[in-house]
């Protein structure tokens, strides 16, 4: 599997990742300081596009790349949402990051504000029922597992 990347902003440092690492840090591709506000979200570029090439397709399988918060900035109040970006998307990266502080957050230029998963995806073949098995859980939804 490959990753190809286009730098959108030419002075953004490269996607890197140490050996071990799941992810590829994703940087805030801004010209200058911008400011969250308290309890406020920022759409930031990030300054690349990408595409995932030569990945199997066997058996219904693809990938998707996954946009992940970075523990650090969570520990601060400072959450990148979550999301999912299909593998055929070719357009710029953004990051949506939300500031779950009482007080203004600054994002200074190429800052660290998230990172990039590439994630195996299975897609089943979807078959219409009328009835789906029996399980101890059933139809017990939130928290249910964990208690007992």
């Amino acid at each position: 599997m490959k990753m190809n990347v286009k730098y959108l902003n030419k002075n953004m440092p490269k996607l890197s990742s140490d050996l071990y690492d799941s992810g590829y840090d994703i940087r805030a591709s801004i010209s200058e300081a911008l400011v969250i506000k308290p309890f406020s979200i920022a759409t930031i570029p990030a300054g690349f596009a990408l595409e995932i090439t030569d990945y199997p397709t066997q058996n219904n399988m693809s990938v998707e790349i996954q946009i992940r918060p970075r523990s650090g900035l969570t520990k601060k109040g400072i959450v990148a949402q979550l999301g999912t970006v299909d593998v055929s998307y070719r357009g710029e990266f953004m990051v949506n990051v939300y500031n779950f502080n009482d007080h203004e957050v600054v994002i200074e230029p190429y800052d660290r504000i998230a990172q990039i998963v590439v994630c195996p995806i299975y897609k089943p073949e979807i078959v219409e029922v009328d009835d789906l098995s029996e399980t101890n859980r059933g139809g017990k939804g939130f928290g249910s597992s964990g208690t007992k």
